[in-house]
């Protein structure tokens, strides 16, 4: 164990340690059972009941198709598998109330097209021509003349041609995920504690933010109303067509984080092979918008109702959906800074953000509001405003500020791909190290390092970094990077770049102090500023200079991670594998969220039985301390030291397991031996003291069964300048700790006899 910087000292968990003899871990590079789970063949096989071969089932039809419709949710099953899945259950439980046709089971889960909106455009103007729901019948009957080019369409034609878009009903989202007795009382609890907080000394989410604080007052919400952030994006549905999808996707501010994550909604779709015209787009959720805000939503927790107004107070979105959001220039023009009148400066050819003299001033709402009247009336672009924006029309949005700088993009896709590019492919520069030798020697380092299984992602090569994910570059910016190019990049460029590892690292954080947004200030105006001293005028991109306000950010919309893509990105990733044909793409993707979003009804009213089901795997993943696989009786040279530093009395017996579960993260000792590529012993604890897991044991002690980490003691310092890698060296005494709820995954590396503790950022990305 190691001392590291000071935290705060919490008591040790009380919560009862559960154990559970199955494996319930899957690891990439595992194959074949498990021991637990050959044991528990043998079980089966030995188990002498007798069958008749039917079921004895007293589940209701309600009761069925909710688990098919939550099954097919979540594996994302076509209609057509849905009806063949639906007679395999019929023929297997003998059953003939059972809806075994795609109609039938689209009627039962109450999945409708009526309830959608199509709103049609004109392909030559894209100009809207009017909308009606999703009833076929009126759809056919659509008919209307474009007010510009006189044209006179159909409604099969447009629908043929995919010139319309579609909208799904928010408020009947947001009601099925609130009809979760857990969704609804966590989001009950979470209102009342924002009732008496009038301001956040420290940031832990979104709702921490000063901005959303401010609205929030300022509009005099009441106690039960809800926010949202939304997101725009596209991405191509097909490799051989040019057809994308852009949907417009909304989360719950106030819910905690991990249900916030999980509940992502689609409010609009458009599907074709252009850009959207965001105005018509826009216009539609703002219309929807307005009536959430007005009428609200109905809600129920515990058998008390709850009344809850919506409104939208944040947008994330890459910087050419930005652009198309706010009706703005986009990065590449002048004045192309959604945050500041940083008028851009030509540099070869392409606009670029040198730092100047005088800092540029921040854009406005007021001003914001005026440049677009100014455009209005002129039909002049003023200071990168080209026009309007529907956002404009939310009660409670700001413009400038509603939108947050995205770390996903500008800083990981952006920063952190872009100097990886520098370095490695800036022959002749003085911080070129892409040599093959240089090379072969950074890759020898990062393939070397084995993550934790929190980490999802295994270190590649640096050569394959044209296809590293997001998740891939914050890895490296955070964890990897600077111990992998120590004393390979020359110095000073080594010790610049740590800048703003530390500043994004301080702006992760699950908790970020006022104290972490000014060193953090700090650190990205010094790294903004240097760049342009190491690397010349030409490299002050766009990313470079969003740095610069990623610190405000934080303090108006709360940490980085709470307000990032990464939710919406992969939300836009479980879209497209909805789609499972080229014909009628809207459809396929609507009728799917729509039936996901009848979910949580049919779960909230189905049968005991089956909501513990369905819960049951969430449950014990989420148990506090689970010790994994069978136990074993410890050495007795474990067993004296147990003794001699456990402070509590022993009354049963001592054993070694090999792995335990804490608050859904999985740990093992040094003596599994199962992963190749992967390393679960380190572990962060109370007091910011780190250890390497030798053996877990659990003890049986007068007032109940306690587990306890053995390990090596470390001695450790901060390195590279930044406030979670720890340089260690370990002495040969071993300590014993109690384990509590408080244990956190870090990442162990160990290179070239020297040796670092990494802390892990936030669980959330």
């Amino acid at each position: 164990m190691s001392d590291g910087n000071a935290a705060a000292d919490e008591p040790a968990d009380n919560s009862p340690v559960r154990v559970w003899a199955n494996d319930e871990v899957d690891e990439c590079e595992e194959s074949g059972p498990s021991d637990d789970e050959e044991a528990l063949a043998e079980n089966a096989k030995e188990d002498d009941r007798e069958t008749d071969g039917s079921f004895d089932s007293d589940l209701s039809a309600e009761d069925i198709v909710t688990l098919v419709m939550d099954f097919a949710v979540n594996f994302g099953l076509a209609w057509t598998q849905v009806e063949h899945l639906m007679k395999l259950v019929s023929f297997l439980m003998k059953r003939k109330d059972l809806p075994d046709t795609k109609f039938l089971f689209k009627k039962f889960a109450g999945v409708s097209t009526d309830s959608m909106g199509f709103h049609f455009y004109c392909p030559n103007c894209i100009c809207l021509l009017g909308e009606c729901d999703g009833d076929l019948k009126k759809r056919k009957e659509f008919n209307a003349t474009c007010t510009q080019c006189q044209q006179l369409y159909s409604g099969d034609t447009l629908t043929a041609q995919g010139s319309f878009f579609v909208t799904l009903p928010m408020g009947q989202q947001i009601s099925s995920i609130l009809s979760s007795q857990d969704t609804s009382r966590s989001l009950k609890n979470s209102l009342n504690a924002l009732a008496h907080r009038s301001h956040a000394a420290s940031m832990t989410d979104f709702t921490d933010g000063s901005l959303y604080l401010h609205q929030r007052k300022e509009l005099g919400l009441g106690a039960m109303d809800i926010t949202l952030t939304i997101n725009s994006d596209g991405s191509p549905v097909f490799n051989s067509s040019k057809f994308s999808i852009w949907p417009v996707q909304t989360t719950i501010n106030e819910l905690p984080p991990g249900l916030r994550l999980k509940n992502v909604t689609v409010a609009t779709l458009w599907y074709g092979q252009c850009h959207p015209d965001m105005t018509l787009v826009l216009e539609a959720f703002t219309k929807q918008m307005d009536s959430l805000t007005r009428s609200g939503i109905e809600w129920t927790c515990d058998g008390e109702t709850f009344q809850s107004k919506v409104y939208c107070f944040a947008a994330v979105a890459d910087a050419p959906a930005r652009a198309l959001m706010q009706n703005t220039v986009q990065y590449n023009g002048y004045f192309g800074c959604g945050w500041c009148l940083h008028p851009g400066k030509c540099i070869e050819g392409t606009v670029k953000y040198p730092i100047s003299a005088e800092a540029p001033p921040d854009r406005t709402k007021e001003g914001m509001m005026q440049d677009m009247a100014e455009v209005h009336r002129t039909g002049v672009n003023v200071r990168g405003v080209k026009g309007p924006s529907p956002l404009i029309n939310l009660v409670g949005f700001d413009i400038v500020w509603g939108f947050t700088p995205d770390y996903m993009h500008g800083v990981l896709l952006g920063v952190t791909r872009q100097f990886m590019e520098l370095w490695m492919s800036g022959v002749g520069a003085p911080y070129y190290i892409g040599s093959p030798q240089l090379i072969r020697m950074v890759d020898e380092r990062l393939c070397a390092i084995k993550p934790p299984q929190c980490i999802t992602r295994l270190p590649r090569s640096v050569e394959l970094r044209k296809f590293w994910k997001a998740s891939e570059w914050q890895q490296w910016l955070l964890y990897y990077s600077l111990v992998c190019v120590h004393r390979i990049l020359p110095g000073k460029y080594h010790k610049h770049f740590s800048l703003l590892v530390k500043a994004v690292y301080l702006l992760l954080g699950d908790t970020v102090s006022a104290k972490d947004i000014r060193d953090s200030t700090e650190c990205l105006v010094q790294f903004v500023i240097q760049v342009q001293v190491l690397y010349s005028k030409k490299e002050m991109t766009s990313n470079v200079h969003l740095l610069l306000h990623l610190a405000k950010s934080v303090t108006m919309q709360g940490p980085l991670w709470a307000h990032s893509c990464f939710v919406f990105e992969a939300g836009l990733g479980k879209i497209k594998k909805l789609v499972t044909s080229a014909k009628g793409v809207p459809h396929q993707v609507m009728s799917r969220v729509l039936m996901a979003s009848k979910v949580g009804a049919h779960n909230a009213a189905a049968s005991e039985q089956v909501k513990n089901f369905l819960c049951s795997d969430l449950c014990n993943k989420e148990e506090s301390l689970a010790l994994l696989g069978k136990p074993r009786a410890v050495s007795e040279s474990i067993h004296r030291i147990i003794e001699a530093q456990v402070p509590h009395q022993i009354t049963g017996p001592v054993e070694e397991y090999d792995r335990v579960r804490i608050s859904g993260r999985m740990f093992h000792s040094e003596q599994y031996q199962r992963p190749q590529k992967t390393n679960c012993t380190a572990v962060r604890l109370r007091d910011n003291m780190h250890a390497k897991i030798q053996h877990i044991v659990s003890v049986s002690c007068s007032d109940r069964k306690r587990i306890y980490f053995v390990s090596n003691s470390y001695v450790s310092s901060l390195c590279f300048g930044t406030t979670h890698i720890s340089c260690v060296q370990k002495w040969v005494a071993q300590n014993v700790v109690e384990v509590d709820r408080q244990a956190a995954p870090c990442l162990w590396i160990d290179w070239n006899e020297r040796q670092f503790f990494c802390n892990l950022a936030n669980r959330f990305p």
